[in-house]
């Protein structure tokens, strides 16, 4: 049963919702007039009064950018042949017991028994091929291959050394030979081959409320897969309504700060894995968060969302207010985060739920928000009392 309200204030799709969708109503106290008993406060999702940030870095250690991937005198990259000296043939036949050795900084073996190695993204594995006899006398070369492609060669000495990167995700597998000019008459190879693993890292944003009273705080803590320090990274996390950089963490794999508002206001933040900048754009991302949002209201409202992660049908939304918006000038209303289009809205009770609801894009995540505030179609909407967590959905289609 729906409460009874005058037309705008009852619960109502989005224009864009299709016909099919059902929206449900959580039943509300007796209606009061519009503009009697609600929210002491406004909050615009304007940046308004002063913040108040605590806990924040502002001398985090500098850390140096990767060197261009560097190569030992001997070397000569990719395919072909370097100079060689003519070989005696006299010499030529002392080529015996030859060996080769492969090492790549940080190697161990995988409970597989894989030797691997474990590099961030952009950052250079300094791969080095070692003889136990110089080639240069010899008809010998001393070769190292990337997944069985010649990466270096070497015509003299004992070692061979050359840097390999990648600036995206990436593995590769890492062998050397000693061989003839042909590549094949192989004298010496070493066994295993060496993985090397090129990784980034995700990051997510939480927040310690979504929504609190004027001149509270919040803790937000940016959370990493894998520790930041090793890294040429950074763990930084952005208020987007400002534009202002909050906080940034140079190791660990947690990062947190507290943040007030003196007035009433909606604020957006977001984290970034990148190099260190406080302006956009920033530079080498390598992760983003989800945006939180956080409102400073003292109209005592919360909402929450929520939502299935996937679906192969239709699904529900419901957002949660904790009392009825009835007697109030606000509503309910959920929001496509990604789209900034509103996909329901409820002026009645505490509860609005969405059925039938089919997230836009066939397997990809969809990210809700829903807000108490007024009646908008406007992203984020006017007035905001409460804001809610993001959740995230996907309309799974098996191909």
């Amino acid at each position: 049963m729906v409460s009874s309200r005058a037309w705008p204030r009852t619960a109502t799709f989005a224009a864009v919702a299709v016909a099919a969708l059902t929206l449900l109503v959580g039943v509300s106290a007796t209606p009061a007039a519009a503009g009697g008993a609600g929210s002491t406060s406004r909050s615009t999702g304007k940046s308004t009064g002063t913040s108040t940030v605590t806990g924040a870095n502002s001398n985090v250690a500098a850390k140096p950018l990767p060197a261009a991937p560097s190569h030992g005198p001997n070397v000569h990259l990719g395919t072909g042949l370097p100079v060689k000296p003519a070989v005696p043939q006299w010499q030529s036949t002392l080529a015996a017991g030859w060996q080769v050795s492969l090492n790549v900084p940080g190697m161990a073996p995988t409970s597989e028994g894989v030797m691997t190695s474990v590099f961030w993204v952009t950052q250079n594995a300094h791969i080095t091929a070692t003889a136990n006899q110089d080639v240069g006398p010899t008809p010998y070369y001393i070769r190292i291959y990337r997944n069985s492609t010649q990466f270096a060669i070497c015509g003299t000495g004992t070692t061979c050394s050359v840097d390999a990167t990648s600036s995206v995700i990436d593995s590769a597998w890492f062998s050397a030979d000693i061989s003839d000019a042909a590549g094949n008459k192989i004298v010496a190879s070493n066994p295993p081959f060496v993985l090397v693993d090129w990784h980034s890292t995700t990051v997510g944003l939480s927040t310690s409320q979504t929504t609190t009273s004027i001149g509270s705080a919040v803790t937000l803590t940016a959370t990493t897969a894998f520790d930041g320090g090793p890294s040429p990274f950074y763990t930084q996390i952005f208020d987007l309504t400002t534009g202002a950089r909050v906080q940034i963490c140079g190791t660990g794999t947690s990062c947190s700060v507290s943040i007030a508002q003196s007035s009433a206001t909606t604020h957006r933040y977001r984290a970034f894995v990148s190099h260190n900048s406080a302006t956009f754009p920033l530079p080498a991302v390598q992760a983003t968060s989800l945006i939180n949002w956080v409102t400073w209201s003292n109209s005592g409202l919360r909402v929450s969302l929520t939502a299935p992660v996937f679906t192969q049908t239709t699904e529900t939304v419901t957002a949660t207010a904790n009392s009825s918006v009835t007697p109030t000038p606000w509503y309910i209303e959920i929001f496509d985060a990604d789209t900034g289009v509103r996909i329901a809205f409820c002026g009645n009770g505490s509860v609005c739920s969405l059925t039938g609801y089919t997230p836009p894009t066939p397997n990809v995540d969809t990210h809700l928000v829903a807000f108490i505030s007024s009646l908008s179609t406007a992203f984020p909407p006017a007035n905001i009392q409460a804001s809610s967590n993001v959740v995230t959905t996907m309309h799974y289609v098996p191909r």
